[in-house]
């Protein structure tokens, strides 16, 4: 539970704060790949060649995810800075752009969920998307609560 815990706080902070520090962004980055990884490695309990099997698979995931989530991030971030001048059309075009976010979040597990399975099987893959859910459940309500206070 404390790695979710600081995994949430990273994200957070990512949120609210990617365009500060550029170092601290790249560190907060490295740091919550670091703890994702071990959180879902525990989660699967791999066996060496699992482990060496999905490990790069996993690594291009996170990196094309990381993609997606930034642009997400951007959109949040900007309205977090402007929210009280947004008008209704610019309001309206940042939900779809997080609607189309999130459609290519759906499309990227999609394109590696057969990469998984051959990796570690169908159990173990679909084990990793629960685990990857919750843990993106976590980040959300993290967020959420953030933007609440």
């Amino acid at each position: 539970m404390k790695n979710i815990f600081t995994i949430i706080v990273m994200f957070a902070a990512i949120t609210f704060n990617a365009q500060t520090d550029k170092e601290y962004f790249d560190l907060i980055k490295k740091t919550a790949k670091v703890e994702a990884k071990q959180y879902v490695y525990t989660g699967l309990n791999l066996n060496n060649t699992e482990l060496i099997a999905f490990d790069p698979v996993f690594d291009q995931y996170l990196k094309e995810e990381g993609r997606i989530m930034l642009s997400k991030i951007a959109l949040f971030d900007a309205y977090a800075n402007n929210a009280s001048t947004y008008s209704d059309e610019q309001i309206n075009n940042l939900n779809k752009n997080v609607f189309k976010y999130d459609l290519q979040r759906s499309k990227l597990n999609k394109k590696y969920y057969p990469k998984f399975v051959k990796a570690i099987g169908v159990d173990k893959a679909t084990t990793f998307f629960f685990l990857k859910k919750y843990l993106d459940n976590q980040v959300e309500m993290a967020k959420l609560e953030f933007l609440a206070h």
